[in-house]
């Protein structure tokens, strides 16, 4: 075993679970999507190109550093060709430690038109708003490229949670990875929310001001943090109205 894999063996075992997960709850067909774990200041744990990802295993997973270079990668390995999203995702947010990019069919389905676009970024559910915030979608740029990593650069402060159009979702956790597959569930259930909605054909209820009060007292019981960047809003409401 690589002296970094005996060093982070916990962390990889649990980006595999969330590998596992991810396949099983299908946020990604075939090979799709990818995971990383930040667990040093220039250690970052991230999926292989190529593997389904509920067949992924511990020695599948490759190690790098901040600027993409390989520190560990097992024969016939490589980092994903969407690595360099993830590490400026990682750069842009001190705060995130793990990434997950999937493609949930719900949320996917909410980027094609403006209108679900629009919907993602209201104050409707509680979890989403308090472990996502506003759900930004990303204008469509092509995969597996730099452009697609600058693409975030409008929107990464912002949010927890975003939509790249016509591809698939980007969550990023605070507290290491196990979250992540969480908060693309959070995020599916949402859109699923919005589906259901459009099929009752009533109006939208957005939560009150007085009600996004609540959610910012919830936080503070809690000892969790808003959504986005550290210091970036100073309540529920100001992260809401600014998206």
């Amino acid at each position: 075993m690589n002296k970094l894999q005996m060093l982070y063996c916990e962390q990889i075992e649990e980006i595999v679970e969330v590998c596992r997960r991810s396949g099983e709850l299908g946020f990604g067909a075939a090979s799709g999507g990818n995971v990383s774990f930040r667990v040093a200041e220039d250690v970052i744990l991230i999926t292989p190109t190529g593997i389904i990802k509920r067949n992924i295993v511990f020695d599948d997973i490759c190690i790098v550093n901040m600027e993409g270079q390989v520190l560990y990668a097992k024969e016939g390995r490589k980092p994903t060709g969407e690595m360099f999203m993830h590490l400026y995702c990682l750069k842009a947010r001190p705060d995130v430690t793990g990434i997950m990019h999937a493609h949930p069919p719900y949320a996917i389905g909410m980027s094609l038109t403006a209108e679900g676009q629009k919907a993602m970024l209201l104050p409707l559910l509680p979890e989403s708003m308090t472990q996502l915030g506003p759900v930004f979608t990303i204008p469509y740029v092509q995969p597996n490229g730099e452009e697609l990593g600058y693409s975030f650069e409008p929107y990464i402060q912002k949010s927890n949670a975003f939509i790249m159009a016509n591809h698939g979702c980007l969550v990023c956790s605070t507290s290491g990875v196990l979250d992540t597959v969480e908060s693309v569930q959070v995020l599916e259930s949402l859109a699923k929310s919005l589906l259901a909605n459009r099929i009752m054909g009533e109006d939208l209820r957005t939560l009150t001001n007085e009600e996004m009060e609540g959610l910012d007292n919830l936080l503070l019981i809690r000892g969790e943090h808003m959504p986005g960047g550290k210091k970036q809003f100073t309540g529920m409401k100001d992260i809401f109205d600014k998206a």
